[in-house]
């Protein structure tokens, strides 16, 4: 071959490899850019902190809480800290009445909540993330039984506790089952307002509402 048409042919090859190896060098720098960025945002979401909105809402629940105990001649005990034998009390307020006692944990969760009763975890979706925390069903079961624990050393029995959980927030999107048993602010003040809080099971309630101020 001639010796200037090898110079040629090498010449050529030698471009061809160094073009290629500076497109693979960009295409390289591309993709860890592109790594980097998805790693700091999900793709659909922006960047943020989670707002800490868990008690946005609870204080207006309590305010009409409040005027149907004084109609009632009821008790309301805020806030609530009670230990049981194994676990603490997650609530915001406790009614107490004729009817027995009643625990409310408000939640003001906002965006989107998914969960069910056999979940351990629910999670909440917002732009900025999602989060998950802990099933506030099985968690309002735990605080009835602190509240029973703390009645029970008073050596008051058989009253009747039931806890519930409020989901504040209106602009909340809730994918729950109905079998879930929660509330919102409109179907909770409802259920206050039924024969459900004035039945007589024959509770003292100042008895009752002494025992559960006293640890707290």
């Amino acid at each position: 071959m001639d010796l200037n048409v090898l110079i040629f042919v090498i010449i050529v090859v030698g471009a061809g490899l160094l073009a290629f190896a500076v497109t693979m060098y960009v295409i390289g720098l591309f993709r860890q850019k592109q790594q980097g960025v998805s790693a700091a945002a999900p793709a659909g979401k922006k960047q943020g902190a989670m707002p800490d909105d868990e008690h946005k809402g609870a204080d207006q629940i309590l305010r009409a809480v409040r005027r149907f105990a004084a109609a009632e001649d009821y008790a309301v005990i805020a806030p609530v800290a009670l230990q049981g034998s194994k676990d603490a009390a997650d609530l915001d307020f406790l009614l107490v009445g004729w009817f027995g006692v009643l625990g409310v944990k408000c939640l003001g969760y906002g965006g989107e909540v998914y969960g069910s009763l056999d979940q351990e975890e629910w999670t909440q979706v917002l732009p900025q993330g999602r989060r998950t925390f802990e099933n506030p069903m099985t968690r309002a079961g735990k605080s009835a039984r602190a509240v029973r624990d703390v009645l029970f050393a008073a050596k008051l029995k058989n009253v009747p506790v039931e806890t519930v959980v409020v989901f504040t927030n209106a602009g909340a999107s809730l994918s729950l089952p109905r079998s879930t048993g929660h509330y919102t602010e409109k179907t909770f003040l409802a259920w206050l307002k039924t024969n459900h809080f004035l039945e007589d099971k024959k509770v003292e309630v100042e008895p009752v509402a002494a025992a559960l101020r006293q640890q707290g």
